[in-house]
């Protein structure tokens, strides 16, 4: 088990060419602008990462590339979720090699699952990669919730080791905080949304796995560690900026959130010189020339560029 990982794990984007292929040099400049910028850990193919719409070769290429970068800098999550606990094994195996931290996983797409199917799904995965597996709860994604109770006998059987919670629902995440103390449960937990990453010590859990990360690193870094600190004037400051970086994610006129958010990510990382291309995985469309003109007076309000 991955001992007091805490802080901002960043679930890092998967740089694209214009054709689609992985952009690598991209993918490893960002690697190293993240690094240098305080983060924690990487969480990799995951959604921000549009794992969905990319094939298996250029989901394990994207994995390969940020552990040859990371270098055991810092812990690394790879998320291996496919339609199917068959499809999620196979992807597992091609990786488990790999130096990583962690195996992600959703429960199965398109089709919704029983709490019990839920949990052959991971019994099974488990018992076949027998690394240290990660839930990724996101049901507004996948159809399914893992609820509290099924999470916490996940970890009473020592087949998971983490959790990350990106559905933001605040009772499920107590009573699963409240089964974990009472059953005394060693399970990391950490949340997918934004403007938690300030108190995540409150809400007793590790950390957070925030999307705009990858625009912010240092300001989501210190934001969580002012939230550890209980610095209240450090807290409203991080707040402030974070909320600024998130309008970057609504600069999109008639797109769906996800498109919004990525192609937002994308063209703020390539004006900052960080990543070449801003292209993102069809069908999603990328920012047009004037929805990307917005951006620069917004960096400059976050201090990117002077």
């Amino acid at each position: 088990m991955i001992k007091n990982m805490q802080g901002i794990v960043v679930p890092i984007i998967t740089p694209l060419n214009p054709d689609e292929t992985l952009d690598k040099d991209s993918l490893k400049s960002l690697v190293r602008y993240l690094l240098d910028n305080g983060v924690h850990g990487l969480w990799v193919s995951g959604t921000t990462g549009e794992f969905a719409n990319l094939d298996e070769k250029t989901r394990i290429e994207s994995i390969e590339t940020v552990c040859s970068e990371v270098n055991n800098k810092v812990p690394i999550i790879a998320n291996i979720s496919c339609a199917s606990t068959k499809t999620s094994i196979n992807l597992g195996k091609y990786i488990q090699n790999l130096n990583l931290d962690g195996l992600a996983c959703t429960p199965p797409y398109y089709y919704d699952c029983s709490q019990e199917e839920i949990l052959d799904h991971y019994r099974h995965i488990s018992s076949q990669l027998g690394q240290n597996i990660w839930v990724y709860n996101i049901p507004q994604n996948v159809k399914s919730t893992v609820s509290p109770s099924t999470i916490a006998n996940l970890s009473e059987e020592n087949l998971i080791e983490g959790v990350k919670d990106s559905s933001g629902h605040g009772e499920n995440l107590a009573q699963l905080n409240y089964l974990c103390k009472s059953k005394s449960l060693s399970l990391l937990r950490f949340i997918g949304t934004t403007y938690r990453i300030t108190s995540t010590s409150n809400l007793n859990i590790h950390g957070a796995i925030p999307g705009i990360a990858n625009l912010i690193p240092a300001i989501c870094s210190s934001g969580w560690d002012s939230g550890e600190k209980n610095n209240s004037k450090e807290i409203h400051e991080a707040n402030s900026k974070i909320a600024i970086a998130q309008k970057i994610l609504s600069f999109s006129t008639g797109r769906s959130s996800s498109a919004s958010t990525f192609s937002g990510i994308k063209a703020a990382l390539k004006l900052l010189g960080v990543i070449k291309h801003k292209t993102v995985s069809r069908p999603l469309k990328s920012l047009t020339q004037e929805e990307e003109s917005m951006i620069p007076s917004l960096l400059k309000k976050l201090d990117l560029i002077s």
